[in-house]
């Protein structure tokens, strides 16, 4: 049985995504404080309920999609191996479930919410967004999002040169 997505990609995929943005906002002064999942504002809070509600159904999809498309490789890969066989894969799809339709764009949905939020907050009441997108994840043991984004090359956002989330 070829393993969908193993405990180092993970690990790899989290601390890769949680550091990323810290990259950009150094540049241009807009770090944030790091908030639990218990100490951000209501409204960060509200925030993260609905996104994990959502992200808990597509995760699950995704890496539904993301056993089928092993299968699929392996139907078609009779002789060779399956390190080979899921080394195409990921080849083929190189965020692997993460390149499910539909991640991309909750990501930025809610990111871009995150970032609206904070807006309007004194800066010591702000999270970040890959705080609350991804370390809350975690903290709240939500293991299949946590899979899925971990997969992720890039959060797929941008900062303008006014420092905004684009």
């Amino acid at each position: 049985m070829l393993e969908l997505i193993t405990q180092e990609r993970i690990n790899r995929g989290v601390q890769r995504l949680l550091q990323a943005p810290g990259d950009l906002a150094d540049c241009i002064g807009v770090q944030c404080p790091v908030h639990s999942a218990t100490t951000g504002t209501e409204q960060h809070r509200d925030l993260f309920a609905e996104y994990a509600e959502i992200l808990s159904t597509v995760a699950t999809i995704s890496l539904q999609w993301w056993t089928e498309t092993l299968t699929a490789h392996k139907r078609v890969s009779n002789d060779k191996s399956e390190d080979e066989i899921l080394r195409e894969a990921w080849l083929s799809r190189p965020a692997g479930p993460a390149a499910f339709p539909g991640i991309v764009a909750l990501v930025r949905d809610y990111w871009l919410a995150c970032a609206d939020i904070n807006a309007d907050l004194p800066r010591e009441q702000r999270v970040a967004p890959e705080i609350l997108l991804l370390a809350w994840l975690l903290d709240k043991n939500y293991i299949d999002g946590v899979k899925v984004l971990s997969c992720m090359p890039y959060w797929p956002v941008g900062l303008d040169k006014e420092g905004f989330w684009v």
